[in-house]
């Protein structure tokens, strides 16, 4: 009689189960720190110059070093004749 009016016990978890928890966890927090380490590169890089400063001193047009073509801005065949 005992028998109706108890809950049966829960089975034991799997541990299959448990450990596949605690390997997706330790992966999610493994991206977490990545994406947090890839925005404050992104943000370090632009208060440091970004890809500007990639290039050397006086490569791109208007900055002070050798001197660089302006391209034409007519419809000339080429535009870099004069």
């Amino acid at each position: 009689m005992g028998g109706l009016f108890k809950k049966p016990k829960a089975p034991p978890p799997d541990p299959k189960v448990e450990e596949n928890l605690r390997a997706q966890e330790i992966q999610a927090e493994q991206e977490r720190i990545e994406t947090g380490r890839k925005i404050s590169a992104r943000k370090q890089s632009r208060v440091r110059g970004g890809t500007r400063q990639l290039m050397a001193q006086g490569v791109t047009a208007g900055t002070e070093g050798r001197q660089v073509e302006q391209l034409q801005t007519s419809l000339g065949r080429n535009p870099r004749s004069g």
